[in-house]
């Protein structure tokens, strides 16, 4: 017997917007990626010797530009996991891509809140510190102390829900779900897991594992997406073509 015309038009609807997301996931994850890629090394390695020298290499910068560019970059990461989630089959992969949603955009309130200090409070004192004098420099500096504090006790956090925990429960999910290679999801959840790790261990003040460790699960992320944007763009051209 036909179906009738609206369960079809259902299943029509179904389709059209599965072949929406992966395809808005896939452009998402590639773009992003590569706009983190290149945001990221021009970054650099901050001085860590004093809030003088750290003072003195942000000034005169777009640092807070900069950070914002790191913000779309990692919202599109944010989108392209939206995209991931619906191409995941079974009821576990389903709840734990959920869940990594849900966690990713804890991520990104932590990642906000963070870089509203270490970019644009950051880079006002630290242009007002360059050219002040006397006792003004010395009150900038000791708000600037301050500030640097606050980002470094925020950026674990960061690290480990944003960087971490989302990608461990995609990975984890990617295993339990039918039709996505097993690999890419154990690749996933170890990135995450090191990033996680990471993350966890500083901000609890554990002296386990150092802090720039988590550039090690940047990279493999980056790597991570780009296969992901690959994924999603198959299951676009797959599930575009007229069903039989």
């Amino acid at each position: 017997m036909a179906e009738p015309i609206a369960v079809q038009d259902l299943l029509l609807n179904l389709r059209a917007r599965r072949v929406a997301f992966s395809r808005a996931g896939a452009v998402c994850a590639l773009v992003g990626t590569l706009g983190y890629l290149v945001a990221f090394l021009l970054h650099g390695d901050l001085p860590d010797q004093t809030t003088e020298s750290l003072l003195t290499f942000i000034a005169d910068r777009p640092w807070a530009m900069h950070h914002l560019a790191i913000v779309f970059c990692l919202l599109l990461w944010v989108v392209a996991l939206a995209g991931l989630a619906r191409s995941l089959s079974g009821g576990i992969a389903w709840v734990l891509g959920r869940m990594g949603q849900g966690v990713a955009m804890l991520g990104m309130a932590v990642l906000l809140w963070h870089y509203n200090i270490d970019g644009p409070a950051l880079e006002d004192v630290a242009d007002a510190w360059i050219r002040a004098e006397g006792a003004e420099k010395a009150v900038l500096l000791e708000r600037a102390t301050i500030l640097v504090s606050a980002t470094n006790g925020m950026f674990p956090l960061y690290v480990a829900f944003l960087l971490g925990l989302p990608f461990l429960l995609f990975g984890l999910a990617l295993v339990k779900s039918e039709g996505h290679p097993s690999w890419l999801g154990w690749a996933g959840a170890a990135a995450g897991g090191i990033a996680f790790a990471v993350g966890v261990t500083n901000f609890a003040g554990f002296d386990v594992l150092p802090m720039n460790m988590f550039v090690l699960s940047v990279f493999l992320l980056d790597l991570w997406m780009l296969a992901v944007a690959r994924i999603l763009w198959r299951d676009a051209a797959r599930w575009s073509m007229p069903a039989r």
